[in-house]
C-alpha cells in the first residue's frame, strides 16, 4: 500500500463527520499503525504520530496533523545541485535512415555548452531600411520631405508611423512607403518620442547637414521598419543560400527599442510599486540551419506543431532545456524519454514556452531546422526562471527542428 493511498484512506476516515472545530472518528488505530510502519520502511524521517496519539481528536491540532501528513507523503523530487550537468541525449533516439528529423543536426555551438554564445544578429534588422540624403538633394527640397505622420500611442509608449507620401515629393523618390514605422533619424531614437518629436529631429538633422562645410560629406540618415517585411520573410524563409556569401539565411526584428522600460502614468510619474528599469535593443532573430527538402505547406496559427529542440542561455552558454535533455546522466521525471513536445502555434498557455515561438516557428516546413534568438522581453522577462537556470533579463538560444505538422512527419 503506498504512502498517497494510505493519505487518502486517512483522510476518508477522519472525514466521516466533519464540524467546524474538531475531526470526529472511531477505529483509525490500524491507519496510523499502519502509516508509521510504511514510513519508517520507506525513510529514516518516519511520520512523529504514535498509534496511541489521538489523530483527529484535540490532542494535535489539525493543521500540525496536515503539516505532517503531507511532509510525509509529497512525491519525491529531484533536488539537482548547484553545477547540474546538463545534456542533449537527442542524437541517441534517433536512426539516420528512419528518423532524421529527430537526429540531433548542425549543432556546433553547443560542443562547449559552457562557452557563451554571440547571437547571430545582423548590424541592422532585416525589415529595417536606411536612406542617406546628401547635402545637395536637401538643397534642392521644396516644399519638405513630403511625409505626412501619425502615431500609435500604447500608455507611455509612441510609435511613429507614415501615414501618406506625397505625388513627386523626395520621399516618394527615395521609395518610402505608407505604414512604415520611423525608427531614428540621423541616430536619434525616434520609438520613444510622437511625431511631434521626430519633426524636431529631422528639422535639426536638416539644418545640421545645410550648416556643415561641404568637404564633410554631411547627409541625412532615416531609418524605417516595414511591418510587412518580417512576416513575409518567414513564410517565404529560402530553401537554400542563395546569396553565395557562405552565410545562412537569417531574417530579424526589433520588437522593442531601447531605455526607459519603468511602468508610468500618463503624465510621467511612477506607478505604486514601480522603479526605474531600461532595457536595450530588444530583436529577435531566426536563422535557417537546415532547409527542408520540399515546403509547400507551412506552419500557421493552430497548426499542431511537433519539434525536437534544445535550449540555451546565450549569456552563460548554459544548457537549461530542451525535449530530449538529461540532468546528471538522469532523465527528467515526467517526460517518459519522449524525443519532441506537440503544441498548437499561437495558442501555447502562457508561461508554458516563451512567446518567442510562436513569432519565429511561423512558415516552418517538416524537416526544416531553426535556430532562435529570443531577447528577454518574449522569453522569460526581468524575473528570469531561476529554478530552471535562467537568469533575469536573459537572452535565449533555441535550435528547433520541425518534426511533424498536424501528425504528418512527411515533408509537405
Amino acid at each position: 500500500m503506498t504512502a498517497p493511498f494510505l493519505f487518502s484512506a486517512f483522510l476518508l476516515g477522519c472525514l466521516t463527520t466533519v464540524t467546524p472545530f474538531n475531526f470526529n472518528i472511531g477505529g483509525t488505530s490500524r491507519f496510523r499503525s499502519i502509516l508509521r510502519y510504511v514510513r519508517s520502511e520507506e525513510s529514516s524521517s518516519s511520520l512523529q504520530i504514535m498509534p496511541g496519539d489521538n489523530m483527529c481528536g484535540h490532542t494535535t491540532s489539525r493543521r500540525q496533523v496536515m503539516h505532517q501528513l503531507i511532509a510525509s507523503t509529497a512525491l519525491p523530487f529531484v533536488e539537482l545541485p548547484a553545477e547540474a550537468i546538463v545534456t542533449d541525449e537527442t542524437a541517441t533516439f534517433a536512426s539516420p535512415s528512419l528518423d532524421d528529423a529527430y537526429k540531433q543536426q548542425s549543432l556546433d555551438n553547443f560542443a562547449a555548452p559552457n562557452a557563451p554564445t554571440k547571437a547571430m544578429a545582423p548590424s541592422l534588422p532585416s525589415d529595417e531600411v536606411s536612406f542617406t540624403i546628401t547635402k545637395s538633394d536637401l538643397q534642392k527640397m521644396q516644399g519638405g520631405l513630403g511625409l505626412e505622420l501619425g502615431e500609435v500611442s500604447f500608455r507611455t509608449n509612441f510609435r511613429v508611423i507614415v501615414k501618406s507620401v506625397a505625388p513627386n515629393s523626395l520621399a516618394e523618390r527615395l521609395g518610402i512607403q505608407p505604414s512604415w514605422v520611423v525608427v531614428s533619424v540621423n541616430g536619434a531614437d525616434a520609438e520613444r518620442t510622437n511625431a511631434a518629436g521626430v519633426a524636431i529631429y529631422f528639422s535639426r538633422a536638416v539644418k545640421s547637414v545645410l550648416d556643415s562645410p561641404d568637404s564633410a560629406n554631411a547627409g541625412l540618415t532615416l531609418t524605417f521598419r516595414d511591418p510587412a517585411r518580417f512576416r513575409t520573410e518567414l513564410q517565404n524563409f529560402p530553401g537554400n543560400n542563395l546569396s553565395g556569401s557562405g552565410e545562412l539565411p537569417t531574417v530579424s526584428t526589433k520588437v522593442a527599442p531601447a531605455g526607459d522600460t519603468t511602468q508610468r502614468f500618463e503624465d510621467g510619474s511612477l506607478r505604486p510599486g514601480a522603479t526605474v528599469t531600461e532595457q536595450s535593443d530588444q530583436v529577435i532573430t531566426i536563422t535557417q540551419l537546415i532547409p527542408p527538402k520540399l515546403c509547400q505547406r507551412r506552419a500557421t496559427t493552430d497548426d499542431l506543431l511537433e519539434i525536437s529542440y534544445i535550449g540555451k542561455v546565450v549569456e552563460t552558454g548554459a544548457i537549461f532545456d530542451g525535449s530530449a535533455v538529461k540532468i546528471n546522466g538522469e532523465v527528467i521525471p515526467g517526460r517518459g524519454n519522449d524525443v519532441s513536445v506537440f503544441f498548437v502555434l499561437g495558442k501555447q498557455p502562457f508561461g508554458q514556452f516563451p512567446p518567442g515561438w510562436d513569432v519565429g516557428l511561423q512558415g516552418m516546413c517538416v524537416g526544416e531546422r531553426r535556430r532562435l534568438v529570443i531577447p528577454p522581453v518574449l522569453a522569460y522577462g526581468a524575473t528570469g526562471v531561476p529554478r530552471r537556470g535562467i537568469p533575469p533579463n536573459a537572452t535565449l538560444q533555441y535550435d528547433i527542428t520541425l518534426v511533424s505538422l498536424n501528425g504528418l512527419a512527411i515533408p509537405q
